[in-house]
């Protein structure tokens, strides 16, 4: 018998941390020395916040870098990350910052602008909950993920990824509990920027449809 899984969801609160940058160097120094949970926060957390208000840039770094520098390209090199192709936070924050040093050598001028809006840096503190969701089967997940909340959703399938960004709790519990890597595989996939959160939803219920025809 599968190991039963029990979905769960979370409350999250965004702290101020008193830090924040008015031009690039001082977005540097803010990634070079913040707590990796800051980074997440900016990115993945960012898409919980953004995806719904259907904004164009996948991060609150690149929304910035468009909105209060108008640096439009520099936004477009940190929107097309793919957050997947890095295995911790700290590859992805080595990678954020090799991009924004980058832009410095092609574009010096950027450095030079000082925005009326700063760059805020958030830290955030997490209360995880369970719920009376249970999954037996691939059925029963099935019929649970059409109903959970888009926190537990996200919890789960985003958030999860705070320790291994490449891997989330759905692909480990289908590998490990039912025995089927190929839909685990096929779910951890999946591009994150190509779906807000209820579309993720409906590609993971649509890859279960798809392999419970084959």
């Amino acid at each position: 018998m599968a190991d039963v899984f029990q979905f769960s969801s979370s409350a999250s609160l965004e702290m101020l941390t008193g830090q924040k940058a008015y031009n690039l160097e001082e977005l540097l120094h803010l990634l070079r020395s913040c707590r990796s949970s800051s980074v997440f926060y900016h990115t993945f957390s960012a898409f919980l916040k953004l995806r719904e208000a259907e904004v164009p840039y996948n991060s609150d770094f690149a929304i910035w870098a468009a909105t209060s520098l108008n640096e439009k390209a520099l936004a477009e090199k940190l929107m097309a990350v793919d957050f997947s192709e890095y295995s911790t936070t700290e590859d992805l924050r080595s990678r954020l910052i090799e991009i924004i040093e980058t832009h410095r050598s092609e574009r010096p001028a950027a450095f030079e602008k000082t925005a009326e809006d700063p760059f805020y840096l958030y830290d955030i503190t997490r209360v995880v909950y369970l719920t009376d969701k249970f999954a037996y089967d691939l059925a029963s997940f099935r019929e649970n993920l059409e109903h959970i909340s888009i926190y537990s959703l996200y919890l789960h399938f985003i958030e999860s990824r705070l320790q291994k960004l490449e891997d989330n709790d759905f692909s480990r519990w289908i590998e490990d509990g039912l025995r089927m890597p190929g839909l685990a595989e096929q779910i951890r996939k999946i591009d994150l920027n190509m779906y807000t959160i209820e579309g993720l939803r409906s590609r993971i219920l649509e890859l279960i449809e798809e392999h419970a025809a084959s």
